[in-house]
C-alpha cells in the first residue's frame, strides 16, 4: 500500500472519529475546524480527488451528526442548505490546497530539472558551482577542512571518434552511476564539462581523502575493465586545512585542474594529491606514493596499434625511481 492510499484512509478514519465526538457533544461545540484537518492532509499529499471524497465525507458525517440530534420541530429545509454550505466549503478548501500542492510539485521538478544534468543525473556546472560555494563559505566559518577533485576521462575522445556519440553517452553515465554509488552522502558530484567531473567532499582532510579517491579510483577501473571500455581517469585533489577568504570556487577548481593535468603528463589514469592551509603545502608526489591508482593488469589497445604500459612496469619503474629519492 502506497503513502498516498495510507494518508487517505487515515483521513477517512480520523472523519468518523470526529463525528462521533461530534454526536457525543450533541453539536453544542462546532468541530468545523477539526473537519477540516483532514481534508487538507488528503488533498495535500494525495490530490485533489481523494480531498474532495474526504470533503464528502465531512459534510455527510456532519449532516447525520446534526439529524441525530435535530431537535424537535426544527425545519429539514434549513438543515440540508447548511449540509450544502459546509460541503462547499469543504470542496473549495480541498481543491485550493490540492492546486497549491500541485503548483510546488511543479516548481520543485523544475527547479529539480535547471539543477540536474539530463544526460548523466548529476548537478550541472552551475548548480554544482553553487553547492561548492556554500560548502566553502561553512568550511570558512567553522576552520572545517574542504577537499574537491576535478576528474577527466582518458581517450575519451577516441571512444566518440571510433564508436559514435551514443556510445560516449554511454560511457558518461556508467561513469556517473559509479561515482554516485561510490562516494558518500554528505558528498557532491557534478559534470562540469563535457567528459569532465568534479565532486566536493566537505569535512574531508588529506587522509580521508586518499581513502575516498583511491575507492572512487578502482571502482572506475573495475567499471570500465568490465564493460570493455579502453577509456581511463586522471584525477587531480585538492584539499584545504585551512580556507583562506583567496580560496573561491574557481581559485580551487584551477588547482584541481592543474593536478589533474599534472597526472595525465605523467601517463594518464593516475591521482595527483595537494594540500594547502596552515602554512602547508604537501608535495604532490610524496602523496601520490601514499595512494597510487589501480591500473589495468593488461596493456591497454589503443587504435592504431598502440599500447599502453601495464600497471605491473609502471609500478616497477616508479619504485624503483623512489628508491633513489625515498627512504621507506
Amino acid at each position: 500500500m502506497t503513502l498516498h492510499r495510507i494518508v487517505f484512509f487515515i483521513s477517512i478514519l480520523v472523519i468518523m472519529v470526529i463525528g462521533y465526538y461530534d454526536y457525543r457533544t450533541r453539536t453544542q461545540i462546532s468541530m468545523l475546524l477539526l473537519y477540516a484537518v483532514p481534508i487538507l492532509v488528503s488533498s495535500w499529499y494525495c490530490g485533489k480527488m481523494e480531498g474532495i471524497i474526504v470533503a464528502v465525507f465531512a459534510a455527510a458525517s456532519w449532516l447525520i451528526v446534526n439529524l441525530a440530534n435535530q431537535p424537535y420541530g426544527e425545519s429539514a429545509t434549513i438543515l440540508s442548505w447548511d449540509a450544502f454550505t459546509r460541503l462547499s466549503i469543504f470542496a473549495l478548501l480541498s481543491y485550493a490546497v490540492s492546486l497549491q500542492a500541485q503548483l510546488r510539485r511543479a516548481l520543485e521538478r523544475e527547479k529539480l530539472r535547471a539543477n540536474t544534468d539530463r544526460l548523466t543525473g548529476l548537478l550541472n556546472k552551475g548548480a554544482f558551482r553553487e553547492r561548492v560555494e556554500e560548502e566553502i563559505h561553512r568550511a570558512r566559518r567553522y576552520n572545517h577542512p574542504l577537499s574537491l577533485a576535478y576528474i577527466d576521462l582518458d581517450n575519451f575522445k577516441q571512444v566518440n571518434d571510433i564508436q559514435g556519440h551514443v556510445r560516449g553517452n554511454k560511457l558518461l553515465q556508467q561513469i556517473s552511476e559509479t561515482i554516485i554509488h561510490t562516494i558518500r552522502g554528505i558528498d557532491t558530484a557534478g559534470r562540469v564539462g563535457g567528459d569532465k567531473f568534479a565532486i566536493c567532499l566537505p569535512e574531508t582532510g588529506d587522509e580521508q581523502v586518499c581513502k575516498v579517491i583511491d575507492k572512487l579510483a578502482k571502482a572506475l577501473d573495475i567499471m570500465t575493465s568490465q564493460s570493455g571500455w579502453q577509456v581511463t581517469a586522471s584525477i587531480g585533489v585538492i584539499t584545504c586545512t585551512e580556507i583562506c577568504f583567496t580560496e573561491t570556487y574557481d581559485v580551487l577548481l584551477g588547482k584541481a585542474d592543474k593536478l589533474m593535468y599534472a597526472a595525465k603528463e605523467k601517463g594518464k589514469n593516475a591521482v595527483e594529491f595537494e594540500t594547502i592551509g596552515a602554512g602547508k603545502n604537501v608535495n604532490r608526489q610524496d602523496v601520490q606514493f601514499r595512494l597510487p591508482i589501480l591500473r589495468h593488469p593488461f596493456p591497454l589497445i589503443l587504435p592504431y596499434g598502440k599500447a599502453t604500459p601495464t600497471f605491473h612496469q609502471h609500478l616497477l619503474e616508479k619504485k624503483s625511481q623512489l628508491k633513489k629519492n625515498v627512504a621507506f
